[in-house]
């Protein structure tokens, strides 16, 4: 409302008391000198009625916001607001990093990490909430079929980083297994070129090394030092299986389990921020545990390392059979038997299609309209295609035909 002033209030009640008056201009003098005799009490009057004005036109916003208010909070409690005005933002995942595990440890939280090598697997991976995905170098075993992991070629390691990459691209630390010839070198730049390939090709957040002798730490302190965090490996190092003699259980005598924790101290100081403990006994892998201030990762260590780690394929029983069970380790605990519903799945498919109740009408969703199938039928009595009757028909119809067979539009046409 737009201020007015005083005098000018005044003056339109002295012009609307005149209009409203039909006496004679020597009556108007008069009431001008009445008016000015009485002008004190007549302000007055004037400053009271604007006041009650403001008053009431005060009361009167306070009880349109109140009653707005109250109407507001009514159709909350009715569920009648827009989505916009109820919902919450939805909050970004936070990104697991080097540090977030390092708190962990400190808060006595359990680490958890999961080993998977594609898309789908990543997917299912990062909405479970897992804090790291490993991209194992035994990809090699589970999804090429090699009876080790040393065939696997650093290009392949990266294709298959690539494709977790894109299924688990905000919240997990990604860490990158250097395969099988790609770090070993006396040259400790291969070493450090290979591991930005898996950064910078890969997308990984890290690489994982195996082994912690002294030449393995020097080259670990120069790939960190060059810029890319490091995930140590010792106990069970499938890579050198050829040395090992075999998949076998490591530290299971007192010099053995002494050189484990030596090796795990070595990478600690050539700046790992975690160490993999894999098929150790239970009070090494605690020993080693609490010697470190970096987190341990267990496979096969017992429950006293700093987080555990399985393969995706094993803890879901993907190669689980109702007759059988094929590469499970002893110390997987298999907490689905995903590989029994793919099985029975397969067979039902098989059955169906052999019977004919596959797809049927519900699964074959594109249709022609009545006079498109009309002048089909009737191209194919005559035997001709009659171009100049049906063509620019037909090719209107396939453009518009929209076919959303992988999920990419929200919309079914059919």
């Amino acid at each position: 409302m737009m201020m007015i002033s005083s005098h000018f209030r005044r003056r339109f009640a002295i012009d609307t008391f005149r209009r409203s008056c039909t006496v004679c201009q020597t009556d108007r003098g008069r009431l001008d000198r009445s008016y000015s005799n009485q002008r004190p009490c007549l302000i007055e009057t004037i400053q009271r009625n604007n006041l009650s004005l403001r008053s009431r036109s005060r009361s009167s916003i306070h009880d349109k916001t109140h009653t707005t208010s109250l109407r507001y909070a009514s159709s909350n409690t009715n569920g009648n607001t827009s989505t916009k005005d109820t919902e919450k933002p939805i909050k970004k995942p936070k990104k697991i990093t080097t540090l977030s595990m390092a708190a962990k440890k400190r808060r006595g939280e359990k680490i958890t990490m999961v080993t998977a090598y594609d898309f789908p697997s990543a997917v299912h991976v990062d909405r479970a909430g897992v804090d790291v995905l490993l991209v194992g170098d035994s990809c090699a075993m589970v999804e090429l079929g090699f009876e080790t992991t040393q065939p696997i070629t650093l290009d392949q390691m990266i294709h298959h980083c690539q494709a977790v990459k894109r299924g688990a691209p905000n919240r997990p630390l990604l860490v990158g297994d250097m395969p099988f010839g790609s770090y070993e070198y006396k040259d400790v730049d291969i070493a450090l070129k290979n591991a930005y390939r898996m950064v910078k090709e890969g997308g990984m957040d890290a690489v994982k090394f195996e082994g912690g002798s002294e030449a393995r730490a020097n080259t670990v302190k120069h790939v960190v030092e060059g810029g890319v965090a490091v995930l140590g490996h010792v106990g069970l190092t499938p890579q050198a299986i050829s040395v090992l003699g075999g998949f076998r259980a490591q530290g299971r005598t007192a010099a053995n389990a002494r050189s484990l924790l030596d090796d795990a101290l070595r990478l600690q100081d050539a700046g790992a921020f975690a160490v993999v403990l894999e098929c150790v006994p239970a009070n090494v892998a605690i020993a080693i545990t609490e010697a470190l201030e970096v987190p341990t990762i267990g496979i096969g260590a017992g429950g006293g390392t700093s987080g555990q780690v399985l393969v995706f394929h094993d803890l879901l029983g993907m190669l689980s059979h109702p007759h059988h069970e094929e590469f499970v380790p002893r110390f997987c605990k298999q907490y689905a038997r995903v590989g029994m519903e793919i099985t029975n799945g397969l067979a039902q498919f098989k059955e169906e299609v052999e019977n004919g109740a596959f797809p049927g009408n519900d699964y074959s969703p594109y249709k022609m309209s009545k006079r498109e199938e009309e002048m089909f039928n009737e191209l194919l009595e005559n035997g001709s295609k009659d171009e100049g009757a049906s063509s620019s028909s037909l090719e209107d119809a396939d453009e518009s035909e929209q076919l959303n067979l992988y999920g990419n539009n929200k919309t079914d046409s059919r």
